[in-house]
């Protein structure tokens, strides 16, 4: 009985849900008919779906959680674990509501959506919860919906916005300033009842713009004779001095360090070997000239995006440098990885990760790398954005680059070229007539041998030699070559040549010439007919130049290309010529000094599995693999060669992602991994020796033959210069052979007189060179020994290479970069197309122009177009933390939803649009700031002001300021009179207590030979511990604000250190060699040079009486000792307020 009851109720159970379900299907299929409920669910309630709720429950989710998706109108009523989400015109008994309204449910967990947002919804259900989404969006559609609305909401952040054009506001009763930047600042300070502090005095405005524009004290001539001239004219003395500062040399280094924490600058690569940076300082240096240049920030921009693209290179007059072309030594500052992904799996990630976080913060201060492996949690950038990006910096090669400006080593090769033509016509006057003798010469020395006849012409016996045995006795047939099957160069004459002698007459001798050719005719064969069906000749590049998308590099390689027979000339000792240059291209034809690279295009892109190409070369040029850029890699082959051979190069089977496999040929200053590290460069048993860094090296190579093939093999040697030999009848005699022998050797001789030799009179000539058949002596005649002189003295003008690592666009095939599925470099996605970021515009429009390039050129466009100026608002930013000691926005590389919001922002925009007007100029911008109130003001605020601003957002009064790491010791240096001015040049490694050769880590003097501490080499690995004392930044990452700390670990460097020790007794030194009247004179002299003003009288007694309590004698003896001034020096070095300005 029971068990029919619990039947029945489980059918009417059923029925009863089947109908509810039927109901509920009817109800959805008539409300999503309905126009006006559709409309009302389009603008109201899927936005929100799409925005709060899929990245959690729908198929964009990685998972779903609690088993709900609300993406289709079956799975949001179905519902989740705990029931059905929505049911249609039932609000209380909906899930969805519930947890909207955070009652037993929360959702979104959190934050409460707005009541508005929570009544559409109800309003939706109560409507019957029209739904027009018959079926879910794939998980690629839903997650493009849902960053859609996101990015609609994100866009409208405030550093997203185009620079607004805002004026000065009016300041009722404002009799402080009407310079603009001060009516901003006034404007804001009035609106919390404050006021800006009153002036500083002369001296500390002295100080604090010398250490602002300078990174230097002022001098202690400045600093007694500015006082006087601020108060005949304050505005028209301080006009003065920054006028002075901005014109200093020493400006350009202030501010170019200042940059080079925002680029991340290193002068290694850091990890496990610590890599030397090619060029790196050629960077430092070329942001020196800009600065003092006062280059537009605008072409800075341009040319480091895409300085190897402009189409107008910027060169400085001075040195004759590209310097658009060092620009994009931006890319390569940082860490790198070493090897490529061919050996470890994640390389390429981390190499342009690098780029675009170094990219992103210097110039735009968003934080794109955060993309990585998802869309931005907070910012408008997705995951696509990271991805599109790095394919725009991924197509380029990252190489080395030859800086010198087209035309720089012009005249001087010319003039090069001009007296190699002048030596080659000499030569050819002495060597025809030689030439002509030689039949005659060979009979004599091997037909009838004599020592009257070897006294009488010495050359017989260089002929025996050369073709006998080293001893000049007759070469033993078994010591050669048995046949032609086997031989090389002129072995064959060798061994043609000992038969002839060895013959006991003449039949003997015609059967052995017909012997030797007929073995040489069926080498010579079967060697033609390999070549013809192994491999095929890519070109001629002697005579044709080279391939299409080959791409060649350095005045080496634009000078080199030779034909036949051009003489390479002896740069020491006596000889005129070193050889005589096949046809192709030779780097070093005029002088080794000359950089050459040859870039070969992708190896997918070149027929046949194998290229190889006939080369030689020596002193560290060599052959390196590219895998997708990764330029650390120790696959790299160094040549030392002297003769050419046959080198291939093959094709690898794509893994882990590469997408561009391709080899350079490269001289050492254009190998962008010269010196790699340690232990690698290496040739033989001769390894490069740890300490030599790859400067002035005379690195060479030669290309004289091109081939691609599919199987492995070299082509073979020919022997096509024995043709005319063996061409004809045999001779009848021995006697007739030799002569033979002599006419085949003088016409090689004959045809290079004639300016007609081709590759095989080049060998033939090469050999009686190398055996002192002709005459290459310059002393030989008054007119050649000039000419090589001049030569020599030429060649040795010539400058060694200058050369960075830098970006190479030509001929190459862009990349568009894969997306890693959650960053993962085992999951690898689609490409995606190479673009900018989506919030600046559409997808296409801002990618490269149809298709082709990487896009670099377009988005330093961008970056500088004045109708949005969003770089400028970043640069201008910097440039006020630079000179007020913080930014606007404080987070200077951040201006995202983590970063700070601008305490100004009407100001921040007024000055980015002033900037713009004025031509970008750096120079003009710091004036401006300078030349204000608000930079003036003196640095103590009122109670008032402290109260209701204490971190002085609002610019009420000047804040002391500790100096940075570079300027406690540039200031060190000048103080004690150690400071070396000069500027430029290769970096000095910092003084360390221990070494590290296979390393690299070498220490430099203790004072580091004076120079300014920017020229201090900056090693990933092994910074200079004094600077890292003072908050020097992490080399490895793009800095925008340096931590400022006080730590007792400074206090210690500064009383021990021995640099600081050092200095304080070499002022010591000084300061006894001078006439000074009393104590009281020289710690005045002391108070100016160290602190830029003079001691108040009870400290310059306290002063005085302690330098008396270090003396144990009267004044004069006072005076004198060096000991005690010496204490007395460090003693004020170590003072608070000499690392300070206020």
């Amino acid at each position: 009985m029971n068990s029919a009851r619990d039947d029945q109720s489980v059918r009417w159970a059923v029925l009863l849900r089947g109908a509810f379900c039927l109901l509920l299907a009817a109800t959805g299929a008539l409300s999503a008919a309905d126009p006006k409920g559709e409309e009302f669910f389009e603008r109201r309630i899927r936005p929100v779906l799409v925005r709060e709720c899929y990245a959690c429950h729908s198929s964009a989710a990685p998972e779903v959680k609690g088993g709900l998706r609300v993406d289709s109108r079956a799975a949001i009523r179905a519902g989740g674990e705990t029931g059905p989400a929505v049911i249609p015109g039932r609000v209380n008994k909906s899930l969805l509501i519930d947890a909207l309204e955070h009652r037993t449910l929360e959702m979104p967990p959190k934050k409460k959506l707005p009541k508005n947002i929570i009544a559409d919804f109800r309003e939706w259900i109560e409507q019957g919860a029209p739904d027009p989404r018959d079926h879910p969006p794939t998980a690629n559609k839903a997650a493009e919906q849902s960053w859609e609305l996101v990015l609609t909401e994100r866009r409208k952040w405030w550093s997203l916005q185009p620079v607004a054009r805002v004026s000065p506001p009016d300041v009722d009763g404002n009799d402080w300033s009407t310079r603009p930047v001060d009516r901003f600042v006034l404007a804001r300070l009035r609106q919390r009842h404050l006021m800006p502090a009153p002036d500083a005095d002369a001296l500390t405005l002295l100080r604090r713009l010398s250490f602002v524009l300078t990174g230097l004290p002022p001098t202690a001539e400045l600093v007694r004779s500015f006082p006087e001239r601020f108060a005949r004219n304050a505005e028209q003395a301080l006009a003065e001095v920054v006028d002075g500062l901005l014109e200093s040399p020493h400006f350009g280094e202030r501010m170019a360090r200042h940059w080079m924490d925002v680029v991340r600058y290193t002068d290694t690569y850091g990890y496990e070997w610590d890599n030397p940076a090619k060029g790196s300082w050629e960077y430092r240096d070329y942001l020196i000239r800009a600065f003092n240049g006062d280059v537009g920030f605008d072409q800075l921009i341009r040319e480091q995006i895409a300085g190897d693209l402009l189409p107008r290179p910027r060169v400085d007059r001075s040195s004759g440098l590209n310097e658009s072309l060092i620009g994009p030594m931006f890319y390569h500052m940082g860490e790198h990885r070493h090897g490529d992904n061919i050996r470890i799996n994640g390389v390429r990630e981390e190499m342009v990760d690098n780029k675009i976080d170094a990219f992103s913060k210097a110039f735009l201060s968003m934080t794109i790398a955060c993309a990585r492996c998802h869309n931005h949690k907070l910012d408008a950038v997705s995951q696509r954005d990271y991805y599109a990006m790095a394919g725009m910096f991924m197509t380029p090669r990252w190489t080395a680059r030859s800086i010198e400006a087209p035309g720089r080593n012009r005249a001087l090769i010319d003039k090069l070229k001009r007296l190699r033509d002048q030596i080659a016509g000499q030569l050819r006057k002495m060597w025809k007539p030689q030439g002509e003798k030689f039949a005659t010469e060979i009979e004599l020395a091997l037909v009838k041998p004599s020592e009257e006849a070897d006294s009488e012409n010495p050359r017989l016996a260089l002929w025996r030699k050369a073709l006998g045995d080293s001893t000049g006795k007759k070469a033993k047939a078994a010591d050669l070559a048995s046949d032609f099957a086997s031989a090389t160069g002129l072995d064959g004459l060798k061994w043609l040549v000992s038969r002839l002698v060895s013959a006991p007459d003449d039949a003997a001798a015609e059967n052995a010439w017909k012997q030797a050719s007929e073995q040489w005719r069926q080498a010579h064969t079967q060697r033609n007919r390999k070549n013809r069906a192994d491999f095929k000749v890519l070109a001629d590049v002697g005579r044709d130049g080279w391939p299409k998308n080959w791409v060649i590099e350095g005045d080496g390689m634009r000078s080199g290309r030779v034909v036949d027979g051009t003489p390479l000339i002896a740069l020491d000792g006596k000889a005129v010529v070193q050889t005589l240059l096949r046809r192709g291209y030779h780097t070093h034809s005029l002088s080794p000094k000359l950089p050459g690279a040859v870039r070969m295009p992708r190896q997918q892109d070149l027929p046949g599995k194998y290229v190889s190409l006939e080369l030689a070369g020596g002193e560290w040029s060599g052959s390196i693999r590219m895998a997708d850029n990764a330029f650390q890699t120790e696959a790299v082959k160094f040549f030392d060669w002297q003769k050419s051979r046959w080198e291939s190069f093959a094709d690898i089977a794509p893994k882990n992602g590469i997408q561009r496999l391709s080899y350079d040929l490269v001289t050492s200053d254009l190998n962008p991994n010269f010196p790699p590290r340690t232990g690698v460069a290496r040739v033989g048993a001769r390894k490069l020796p740890d300490k030599d860094m790859g400067f002035r090296k005379r690195s060479w190579f030669s290309v004289t033959g091109v081939v691609t093939h599919v199987q492995p093999g070299q082509p073979a040697d020919e022997m096509t210069r024995f043709s005319p030999l063996f061409d004809g009848l045999p001779p009848k005699t021995a006697r007739a052979a030799f002569r033979r022998i002599g006419a085949w050797l003088a016409m090689a001789v004959d045809d290079w007189a004639g300016g007609r030799p081709d590759g095989d009179d080049v060998q033939v000539l090469n050999w009686l060179l190398s055996h002192g058949l002709l005459q290459n002596v310059s002393a030989e005649g008054a007119a050649l020994a000039a000419l090589v002189e001049n030569y020599r003295a030429a060649e040795r003008a010539v400058p060694f290479p200058r050369t960075v690592n830098s970006m190479d666009e030509r001929a190459v095939v862009p990349v568009d970069y894969p997306l890693n599925i959650r960053g993962s470099i085992h999951d690898r996605g689609p490409n995606v197309p190479r673009r900018f970021l989506q919030v600046f515009g559409s997808q296409k429009a801002d990618g490269p122009r149809d298709g082709a390039g990487s896009g670099r050129l377009e988005l330093a466009s961008f970056l500088v177009d004045p109708r949005h100026a969003l770089a400028a608002r970043v640069y201008v930013n910097r440039l006020w933390q630079w000179v007020f000691g913080r930014g606007l926005v404080r987070t200077s590389n951040d201006f995202g939803r983590l970063g700070d919001r601008p305490s100004h922002p009407e100001l921040l925009d007024y000055l980015a649009r002033e900037f713009i007007a004025e031509g970008w100029s750096s120079k003009r911008m710091i004036r401006r700031l300078v030349a204000s109130r608000t930079f003036r003001q003196g640095g103590r605020p009122t109670e008032k002001a402290m109260a209701a601003d204490p971190n002085n957002r609002l610019l009420h009064h000047a804040a002391t300021r500790r100096l940075e790491a570079e300027a406690i010791r540039d200031s060190l240096l000048a103080v004690s009179g150690r400071l070396d001015r000069t500027l430029f040049g290769r970096s000095i490694n910092p003084h360390r207590h221990a070494e590290d050769s296979a390393k690299r880590l070498f220490s430099g003097p203790v004072d580091g030979n004076g120079r300014r501490s920017i020229y201090l080499k900056v090693s990933i690995m092994a910074p200079s511990k004094f600077l890292l004392s003072f908050n020097f930044p992490d080399p490895k990452l793009p800095t925008g604000r340096r931590d400022v700390t006080n730590v007792p670990a400074q206090a210690l460097v500064l009383l021990n250190d021995p640099f600081v020790v050092s200095l304080a007794d070499r002022w010591a030194g000084q300061l006894v060699s001078e006439d000074h009247s009393t104590p009281e004179a020289r710690i005045e002299q002391m108070f100016v040079r160290a602190l830029g003003r003079s001691p108040r009288k009870d400290e310059s007694g306290r002063w005085v009486e302690l330098a008396r309590g270090l003396s144990d004698g009267g004044t004069s003896r006072l005076m004198a000792d060096r000991a005690v001034w010496k204490n007395v020096a460090h003693t004020l070095l170590n003072t608070k307020e000499f690392i300070h300005f206020r």
